[in-house]
């Protein structure tokens, strides 16, 4: 064996490495100019188009991160990702709005709008910091998988990790323990009529003693202290962190240096194809050792088929729909939407690409949101961390040969994403602020300097990833700190008053709110301050749910088949951290306690606002946390964008007509006709206004046509299609 591999599981995986290298000497032969490296050159189609947008989506971040949201919340942890189907109609006007700006990067359109390099340089800033965050989730999904799927053989460990194996064992066995103790517990007081008060503790504590023992009971308090501080891990991954992300990321630099956005499209289409038959092939395996759907559903309890959770739960139909509002808004500011639209023939490509990549992502998306049902039912009590699910899945199901490949598609499938976002930002640097810097500079020279700062890019990435909390946490992250450009490019599309004042106070306002305040708080003492660590009051709330066994035995139910209502203790959880408050020192309490994880600044602007209105988060569910801090994030920065342009003064507003005008020329199907149609909107800046759908004001939304009507209530029945598809997927063989 090799790193954990069969001989022949490594071959594979280096023969596809091989040939990722073989696509950027290939994709280099193209590249002579900037739009050649950034843009594909203009010349991508339909089928590299999908590819594009599909690898795109399903980087290899996705699939265990669908996994691990599944693994720790049920079926509702994957609307983190699948929230994105209820938006994917708005791809339709989404797409002809990026082709029609014209211009290389995203940062360029402010150029355009504004004329102000301030602006631009600003969002170069700002995405290049969304970027790190972006490739830093890759790499942690990649090594997620590596560590899962590449493990020491037990005669290969140290001293100190057969320890921590050993602890891992220890506190599955003591958990389970005292969960069948009380089960026990629960049954026999029930059917004993205990009486309440000291007597009736005193008689529960008599059937418990034999049971779980108060040895015992102390071990598992030592135990959770320990492995809450730093958890325990099952198996130890043959690979470090250190020798996964600097390897990794030396083959992807070299790779996209060579070949830029065609390198990545290439590769795309390898991986897209790789990864669908390698999902559609997990399943049937995962689902034969469970016995069939059936099975799946007699082992996994029916609490985690809930589309939308419940009070334990962090996503409910509300806390969903603030997810989707705040995710739509932060995927207008990504600058792959300039690489991947820009890149288009025309319109019509444009929106095949993003909706029908982004639909069969949604599809994919439900087959990996299954998959993460098979881990809880092959993997609970073996797990210890849930970002392991899909590896750890991958090792129990696949034999020698498929186990390659894959790993391979892991891998390959988060290389485009990688590429795609290092070329984004390669270009946003050069363009937006290297240039300006350092202008007259040849072509070619621009042209090296961004291939050049790829390496940093990644190099940053990998800084965040090693001091992350975790796959989903980063996620969230990633897309509420985004939020803020998104309404910029939204508004700055739609609204004439926009001004540079506004953005630019408005985003230094951001950046401390989102990348000052968090990691102050996260990395000093003050994640130790008694009012930071604040958790909501313990709780009990009546649910619904499935029969038991135990439910039958004590009279609460005629057989398993009913639904019974309990009540189901709500434990306390962080007001402001996405992780848990622990012991600051697991054997001394006097030294109190501190919150781990992403600390959301959200919920602390947030607190007193909705304390003053009677509403406080200390009696919030997980749910309500969750919504407050992504509605928060979705609508503060139109909030404080639309009122500090109301109050500072008009930003070019000569160049508004041109810009906005521009906007609604169709692409034309040939280079000639391009230039001869915005050559006339520049002559008459008015000749769209008949179809303003707010004439006279100052908001240019534009009046639908007919085949915007078709396109998009198209687009919508393929959303209740696939709705109905998830819903009927989640039935088959219930009871």
């Amino acid at each position: 064996m090799v790193l954990g591999l069969s001989y022949l599981d490594f071959g594979i995986l280096l023969g596809f490495l091989a040939v990722v290298l073989a696509v950027g000497i290939y994709a280099s032969r193209s590249v002579k100019h900037e739009s050649d490296f950034y843009l594909g050159g203009r010349r991508m189609g339909k089928a590299l188009q999908f590819f594009i947008n599909f690898g795109n989506a399903t980087d290899t971040n996705a699939a265990p991160t669908m996994a691990s949201q599944v693994f720790r919340e049920g079926v509702s942890g994957m609307w983190l990702q699948l929230q994105t189907l209820f938006f994917t109609p708005l791809f339709w006007f989404t797409q002809p709005w990026f082709r029609r700006a014209r211009v290389i990067t995203m940062a360029d359109m402010f150029v355009d709008r504004f004329n102000s390099r301030s602006v631009a340089a600003a969002y170069a800033a700002f995405n290049v910091m969304v970027a790190v965050i972006t490739l830093a989730l890759g790499n942690l999904g990649g090594y997620s998988v590596v560590e899962a799927m590449m493990v020491k053989p037990p005669s290969a460990y140290t001293q100190a990790e057969r320890v921590e194996v050993s602890n891992f064992n220890e506190l599955q066995k003591l958990q389970a323990a005292k969960k069948a103790a009380a089960g026990a517990v629960t049954t026999q007081a029930t059917t004993a009529s205990a009486p309440s008060g000291p007597a009736g503790a005193a008689a529960v504590a008599d059937v418990i003693a034999p049971v779980f023992t108060s040895a015992q009971n102390a071990r598992l308090e030592e135990l959770s202290a320990l492995n809450a501080k730093a958890p325990f891990r099952s198996q130890i991954g043959a690979l470090s962190k250190w020798d996964f992300y600097l390897s990794y990321n030396i083959i992807v630099a070299i790779y996209i240096m060579l070949g830029g956005l065609q390198a990545a499209a290439i590769t795309d289409a390898i991986q897209g194809i790789l990864i669908l038959i390698m999902s559609i092939l997990l399943l049937p395996l995962g689902l034969f050792a469970v016995h069939g759907f059936s099975g799946l559903h007699a082992v996994v309890p029916r609490v985690n088929f809930y589309l939308a959770g419940t009070v334990t739960s962090e996503f409910t139909w509300y806390s969903i729909a603030a997810v989707t509002f705040a995710s739509f808004i932060q995927i207008m500011a990504l600058q792959h939407n300039m690489a991947a639209a820009g890149s288009a023939t025309n319109e019509n490509t444009a929106r095949f690409g993003m909706i029908v990549g982004g639909f069969t992502k949604r599809i994919i998306l439900i087959m990996w949101m299954l998959c993460g049902l098979l881990a809880i039912a092959l993997l609970t009590g073996h797990l210890e961390n849930p970002d392991f699910a899909w590896g750890r899945l991958s090792l129990q199901l696949l034999p020698m040969g498929l186990l390659g490949l894959m790993l391979s598609g892991m891998l390959l499938g988060h290389m485009p994403a990688v590429g795609l976002t290092a070329v984004s930002v390669s270009g946003l640097l050069t363009r937006n602020l290297y240039e300006p810097l350092f202008p007259g500079k040849t072509p070619k020279h621009y042209l090296r300097f961004g291939q050049a700062v790829i390496p940093f890019i990644l190099a940053a990435s990998v800084f965040i990833a090693w001091t992350s909390s975790g796959l989903g946490s980063l996620t969230a992250i990633m897309i509420t700190f985004n939020t803020f450009f998104g309404a910029v490019v939204f508004l700055m599309f739609f609204w004439r008053r926009l001004t540079v004042p506004a953005i630019l106070i408005s985003f230094f306002v951001w950046i401390f709110l989102q990348a000052v305040i968090p990691p102050v708080v996260g990395f000093t003492s003050l994640r130790q301050n008694d009012f930071l660590t604040m958790q909501t009051r313990a709780t009990t709330r009546q649910v619904v749910r499935e029969a038991t066994s135990a439910d039958v035995t004590a009279g609460r139910a005629k057989s398993l088949n009913e639904t019974v209502s309990v009540a189901q203790p709500v434990p306390p959880i962080p007001v402001f951290f996405d992780g848990k408050v622990v012991p600051v020192d697991p054997k001394d309490a006097s030294r109190g306690v501190e919150g781990q994880g992403h600390f959301n600044v959200e919920n602390l602007v947030m607190y007193y606002p909705l304390k003053a209105v009677g509403l406080d988060m200390r009696n919030f569910t997980k749910a309500g946390l969750t919504t407050v801090r992504w509605l928060f994030a979705g609508l503060f920065p139109f909030v404080i964008l639309i009122l500090l342009s109301w109050v500072t003064p008009r930003t070019a507003p000569e160049l508004a007509d041109r810009f906005y005008v521009k906007q609604k020329t169709p692409v034309g199907s040939t280079p000639e006709e391009e230039r001869e149609e915005v050559e006339k909107s520049f002559e008459n800046p008015h000749r769209f206004d008949h179809k303003k759908l707010f004439p006279g004001t100052q908001w240019e939304f534009s009046k639908w046509t007919k085949e915007d009507y078709i396109g998009f209530f198209g687009c919508c029945l393929v959303v209740v299609a696939i709705v109905g598809l998830l819903y009927g997927v989640l039935h088959i063989g219930a009871h």
